[in-house]
């Protein structure tokens, strides 16, 4: 089992996650926050073909996160860097180095099985818990 290590600080109606609203997954109209972190972890990150058509329009045949093809995939054994998410009522950001979970089911290759290593992914009941350099602009997800 791999781990993410790091230190946190928020201000915000909150929840655990990238948004105040992430967990619960209900929109709450009075809602900011903020959350920044730094982090240090193993980083992965497949890196999709950009530049093909249907990249942009959101097909799942360029996701990688989705079993979809990718152009390379970047690995770092150790990375430390920020995290920073705002969310602002219906609007919100984030960039940095977010963590993603690696899981059993995560290992198929309608999944991350495409990419993954056998020592990154996960086996039995174990969960692996890596970085990936990330960045979005969000409208309300839970309407």
């Amino acid at each position: 089992m791999r781990k993410v290590f790091g230190i946190s600080f928020s201000l915000s109606s909150f929840e655990r996650g990238l948004w105040f609203d992430h967990d619960a997954k209900q929109y709450n109209p009075k809602g900011v926050g903020v959350k920044v972190d730094i982090v240090v972890g193993k980083m992965i990150r497949p890196i999709p073909k950009f530049w093909k058509r249907g990249f942009w329009k959101g097909d799942d045949e360029f996701n990688p996160w989705k079993g979809g093809d990718y152009w390379f995939i970047m690995r770092l054994p150790f990375m430390i860097g920020p995290f920073i998410s705002i969310a602002l009522w219906q609007l919100g950001f984030y960039l940095g180095f977010k963590t993603f979970v690696v899981e059993p089911k995560h290992s198929g290759l309608d999944r991350y099985g495409k990419w993954l290593k056998n020592t990154e992914a996960a086996n039995g009941d174990d969960s692996s818990v890596f970085l990936q350099l990330s960045a979005t602009t969000r409208t309300t997800r839970w309407k």
